[in-house]
């Protein structure tokens, strides 16, 4: 059985051909974070921890930019990495609830 990290990885959805634009509209890490609730409830529901939202930002930035036909810019991947890390800690929150206080 495949883990729920795993499938977390198999279920992102990136249109490379779109990619700067969504990037730029915002539209990437509102579909990305979508996607990552999903997944992070999986992992919970597994009794699996969530890790860090920078964690998770900095492996799928790395996925994303492996899968790519062309090589990102320093630009595009700094840019890529910030909506990524907002969709993590966007769904992270959302699973995770407020913080205890």
């Amino acid at each position: 059985m495949e883990s729920p990290a795993s499938q977390l990885r198999s279920r992102m959805n990136i249109d490379y051909a779109t990619l700067a634009q969504d990037i730029e509209s915002g539209e990437l890490s509102k579909r990305l974070a979508g996607e990552l609730i999903i997944g992070f409830r999986l992992m919970q529901e597994a009794g699996d921890p969530l890790p860090p939202a920078s964690y998770y930002a900095t492996k799928i930035t790395e996925i994303i930019h492996a899968n790519a036909e062309a090589e990102l810019s320093k630009d595009m991947t700094y840019y890529l990495y910030q909506e990524v890390l907002m969709a993590c800690e966007q769904a992270r929150a959302s699973v995770l609830g407020p913080p205890a206080a």
